[in-house]
């Protein structure tokens, strides 16, 4: 199974501006991102596809594959597929470029579900994790999701979902962005129905579930750090520096 990991990295952000090319520690944000899924070595090929002359100079002269967007997209995924049929391989893993810390094993366990798909009932994998803090739960930053009893998704939402009607539930998932496509998926996905659903709550999941396709979301327990905001990258300094 030829796997390979694509990073969109588009250069303006809405709520923290051009973070992507922010320095953590001396490195560029991209580059520490690009570098980490590197030194993993899960996969085939690594590259990153960018709408930005300005982030591709800077990975330019870290030597880092990528490739300049020639379209503008709406979301991660539709920049990712632009180039989906450039490569030779099965699974087409999406990594967000402002997560420098994801770990090896939450990519692995992707790898190993797919691998283990020998029926090919799986179009999309991705991650979630358990959240208690009733802050958290109502963060509308934070995509909550419902699974079926198979862990298919059932529903994105930034809204507490269920509604805890009872005051008895306790089991919120807080939905981790990375995506593992089957190519065939990914590039399909363009072309989808976008829904009303979809561009009231701005989750981009929420077309393959529109389209009948099935999203497993595999269960992890570590924090990945995501650098979306001002606090954000202040913690972030913090966790190299400790």
């Amino acid at each position: 199974m030829r796997s390979i990991a694509l990073i969109p990295a588009r250069l303006e952000s809405t709520r923290l501006s051009r973070k992507l090319l922010r320095e953590l520690n001396g490195i560029p944000l991209i580059v520490r991102t690009v570098q980490n899924i590197i030194d993993f070595k899960l996969f085939d090929e690594v590259h990153v596809i960018t709408d930005s002359i300005d982030i591709k100079y800077i990975l330019d002269k870290y030597s880092i594959s990528n490739f300049l967007s020639e379209e503008d997209h709406e979301t991660g995924t539709d920049r990712v597929a632009e180039y989906a049929d450039n490569f030779d391989c099965d699974i087409i893993i999406n990594i967000q470029g402002d997560e420098p810390f994801i770990q090896k094993k939450n990519l692995q366990i992707i790898l190993s579900e797919f691998k283990n798909d020998h029926d090919k009932i799986i179009d999309v994998i991705s991650l979630k994790k358990r959240i208690d803090n009733q802050i958290d739960i109502n963060n509308d930053n934070n995509v909550k999701v419902v699974t079926d009893a198979n862990d298919f998704a059932n529903f994105f939402s930034r809204s507490p979902i269920p509604y805890n009607r009872s005051n008895s539930f306790n089991q919120y998932y807080k939905h981790i962005g990375i995506y593992a496509f089957r190519k065939k998926a990914l590039m399909e996905f363009p072309k989808m129905f976008v829904s009303e659903i979809e561009k009231a709550e701005k989750i981009e999941a929420l077309r393959f579930i529109y389209n009948d396709k099935k999203i497993k979301l595999l269960e992890i327990h570590n924090n990945i750090i995501s650098i979306d905001t001002e606090e954000d990258f202040i913690e972030a300094e913090k966790f190299i520096h400790d």
